[in-house]
Order: structure tokens, then C-alpha cells, then sequence
């Protein structure tokens, strides 16, 4: 805990500021103590294949995310970087409480309110809110390294792999490719979603319109 309350201490140079921010950020960031299960989780919706890979029983699955996210990604970028980054998951940065993804949860909405007018009794996917925009800076990180990672057989391995990353990684290029991450799990959720509905529908037009307005809100 001392990498995350030093970032605190830094800025704010007070040690009586920085323990009330401190201790809000552990409230709020409380999930993260169980965010392997969710990085594991967000990996099988992502990449099904890697996910199958790092779950065999000779590997330590996780761990290594769920110390990147206790930490705050302090080692894997340089030092500034990591500081900006810090600020940027703080403040819920492209959270799934953005504005593109309000337009997708709007959808979903919207298709469960003409599941409710014709008593529809699919199961319809929906947009796993927990997934947070850190859990997509991890998942960009381990797809952007995907060949390496297949490649490990054991935890030895694995840890050697955590390791060669400390201070290598490019934070513009990784924030761009998790928010393309972000957008296209919630796009293609809200996509499933609809079609979920259509196929309960007999109107072939009221789909058709259906579908053109949910183009139209993903744009």
C-alpha cells in the first residue's frame, strides 16, 4: 500500500490530506481485492483462448493482474506515466458509466422494454458493469502480449513475464487500445441484446426499425 499512498503524498504534500484521500480511494477501490476473478472473467469475454491457457492448473492464473491493479500499475510504466494513469482510473475514467456506453445501456433499456410489451421470457445478455475501465488497461496489456503468454507453461514463467514488463509499457498506446477494448465488449453486448429481442418479435418491420435505431444510438 505504500506505492498507492505515496502517489497521495506527492501531490498533495500533506500528510493529513493524504490520509483521508487515501483512505477514500480504499473504500471505492475496495473490488480490486477480488478483481482477478474479474480480469479472468473479462479475458473469457475477450479472448477465450488465452483465458483457457492461463487457467490450467500448472499456472498461477491472475495473480500477476490482480497485483498490477493493487499497485496501480506503478512498475509497468514510468514513473510520470504511471502518476497520470493513477489520475485517470481515479477519476472513472471511460468507466461503463460513459458517455458511449450510456448510449449502449440505453439500448439494452430500450430492448427490454419491448421484451416486458410482449412477455418475452428470453434471457437476454447484458453489459457486466463491473468490468472497469482498469480491468480493460490489464486486458490490453495481456492481449498486446498474447504470443509471449501462450508461450509460458508454468508460474515460474509467468513471472518472469510480469517482470520484463516493469517500466516497458507505452501508456498512450495501452489507453487507446483498452478503450477500444471497452467499447467494442459493450458494443457487441448491446448488439446481442437486441438481436436477442428481434428474434422474439414477429413483426418483420417493427425489427427493422428496431435495428436501425440501435445502429443509430451505437453511432
Amino acid at each position: 500500500m505504500n506505492d498507492l499512498c505515496s502517489r497521495f503524498l506527492e501531490v498533495l504534500d500533506s500528510e493529513v490530506d493524504t490520509f483521508w484521500s487515501f483512505s477514500c480511494y480504499m473504500e471505492k477501490f475496495s473490488k480490486d481485492f477480488r478483481a482477478d476473478e474479474l480480469e479472468a472473467a473479462l479475458l473469457k469475454e475477450l479472448d477465450p483462448q488465452l483465458y483457457a491457457h492461463l487457467v490450467t492448473d500448472s499456472m498461477e492464473s491472475f495473480t500477476f493482474c490482480h497485483r498490477w491493479l493493487l499497485l496501480g500499475f506503478q512498475r509497468e510504466f514510468e514513473h510520470s506515466d504511471a502518476l497520470r494513469l493513477f489520475e485517470i482510473l481515479s477519476c472513472d475514467h471511460l468507466e461503463l458509466i460513459s458517455q458511449q456506453v450510456d448510449r449502449a445501456r440505453y439500448q439494452e433499456r430500450l430492448a427490454q422494454k419491448y421484451s416486458t410489451e410482449d412477455n418475452s421470457k428470453s434471457e437476454l445478455q447484458a453489459i457486466n458493469t463491473d468490468f472497469t475501465f482498469e480491468l480493460f488497461i490489464c486486458a490490453a496489456i495481456l492481449l498486446e502480449n498474447r504470443e509471449s503468454l501462450l508461450q509460458c507453461r508454468d508460474d515460474v514463467q509467468l513471472i518472469q513475464f510480469a517482470s520484463s514488463l516493469q517500466g516497458t509499457l507505452d501508456l498512450n498506446s495501452t489507453l487507446k487500445k483498452a478503450e477500444h477494448h471497452l467499447y467494442n465488449y459493450c458494443k457487441r453486448c448491446a448488439w446481442d441484446y437486441m438481436n436477442g429481442h428481434c428474434r422474439a418479435h414477429k413483426s418483420k418491420e417493427e425489427d427493422f426499425l428496431y435495428q436501425l435505431r440501435s445502429l443509430l444510438v451505437l453511432k
